[in-house]
């Protein structure tokens, strides 16, 4: 039985739909279609949060069923599964950006190599490598395409060009939402003999990961994405073959082994995934994370992801049916939770800002992103939500 499960607060079992909305106040009298951006707390995690500061407020850090083990434990359980790894390899850190970041520094690459990155990624995953150009390391970038077996392809040339060592690549993109064939890059990395690190923000908690299998040395993504979790939670994976020889370039109170008794100071390392914990964390999100991993759980993966690309289809084929262009139109067969739109068939010009900001009009949240209106759902988005987005689509085009 799951730590949840044991207290006050068990998840429904087998909720409706509508059950799963009405969890989300937001999604009442607002839509919410920014799920690949930040996601609201579910009530359900409120609750659970609210149950904890009761406890914390009686017995401060001896609160009896959320200590710092405990729910570290959860939280590691419940994400081994889905990400394809065991419990030990995963640790956790404030956002990607961090433990990019740190991972960046601590390795060693061959000077003269080169880093490869997605063109038009996400900063998180483009910054932590800068430094190396300086130690005489190149940062290039490879190519997207417009479909997931072309970038397969563009991927492949560039290993040929030869001096890769590294590849940092997010599985879909936060852009496009298109989806990156990683049995492919897996392949290509072992052929090549590159190091495979991933930035799953965008695709941990809408698509199957594999990351033991596909021979990841690295792996980080952020919580409060499409695992519904907390803003300015972010964990990491670190492989096995990594932790031989690792050691973070940080070290702090956390850091060492029986870091609770302080003194005399030791140099012993905990396992590499723990070292990225170097000192106290924000344990009222580790909280609020088990919360929302507990509801997905219940939900069961299968379930959730069926439903994002569900939802996702019927918003694809409203907008198609209206007129609007998306990228998704050149990777027909495969499937997405992030929609792209991109313009309109009959050839008029696209404003994506002017009509971000007039689906904002009628409480409808959406972003642009390069030079496109992104929509992202999540199972708190029903079908009554895709009628009203069509109803003020409609209106925006007979203005």
């Amino acid at each position: 039985m799951s730590l949840l499960e044991s207290l006050r607060r068990p998840f429904v079992q087998n909720p409706s739909w509508e059950e799963v909305r009405s969890l989300y106040p937001i999604q009442s009298d607002s839509i919410w279609f920014n799920f690949c951006g930040i996601s609201p707390i579910s009530s359900y995690a409120r609750k659970v949060m609210d149950d904890f500061f009761e406890e914390y407020s009686k017995f401060g850090i001896y609160a009896p069923n959320f200590t710092e083990a405990k729910v570290k434990a959860e939280i590691r359980t419940l994400l081994a599964p889905i990400l394809g790894c065991e419990a030990h390899q995963i640790g956790l850190v404030h956002n990607t950006s961090e433990g990019m970041n740190l991972y960046s520094h601590s390795i060693n690459l061959p000077k003269g190599s080169r880093i490869l990155v997605l063109e038009n990624e996400y900063p998180s995953n483009v910054y932590p490598w800068e430094h190396w150009q300086s130690k005489g390391v190149d940062l290039t970038f490879v190519q997207l395409g417009t479909t997931p077996e072309e970038f397969s392809n563009l991927l492949e040339i560039e290993f040929k060009s030869g001096r890769v060592s590294l590849l940092s690549i997010s599985p879909v993109h936060w852009c496009t939402g298109m989806p990156i064939l990683m049995e492919d890059v897996a392949r290509l990395c072992k052929k090549f003999n590159v190091r495979l690190v991933i930035d799953g923000s965008q695709s941990v908690g809408h698509q199957v990961s594999k990351l033991s299998e596909w021979n990841v040395e690295f792996a980080v993504f952020a919580a409060w994405k499409w695992l519904l979790g907390p803003l300015g939670l972010g964990i990491v994976y670190v492989s096995d073959s990594l932790s031989e020889n690792f050691e973070l370039i940080f070290k702090g109170a956390g850091s060492v082994k029986n870091d609770s008794q302080y003194l005399p100071y030791r140099k012993e390392r905990k396992a590499a995934a723990d070292q990225f914990e170097h000192s106290t964390a924000n344990f009222n999100d580790w909280v609020y994370f088990l919360a929302s991993l507990h509801m997905l759980n219940q939900i069961t993966y299968p379930k959730v992801y069926e439903r994002i690309y569900d939802i996702s289809n019927q918003l694809q084929t409203m907008l198609r049916g209206l007129g609007y262009l998306l990228d998704s139109d050149f990777f027909p067969n495969h499937s997405t939770g992030i929609i792209a739109i991109r313009g309109r068939k009959n050839g008029e010009e696209f404003r994506p800002e002017e009509l971000q900001l007039f689906l904002k009009t009628k409480k409808i949240f959406t972003v642009v992103r390069l030079g496109r209106l992104r929509i992202a759902p999540h199972i708190p988005v029903t079908e009554e939500h895709i009628e009203r987005l069509e109803r003020a689509l409609r209106e925006y085009g007979a203005r």
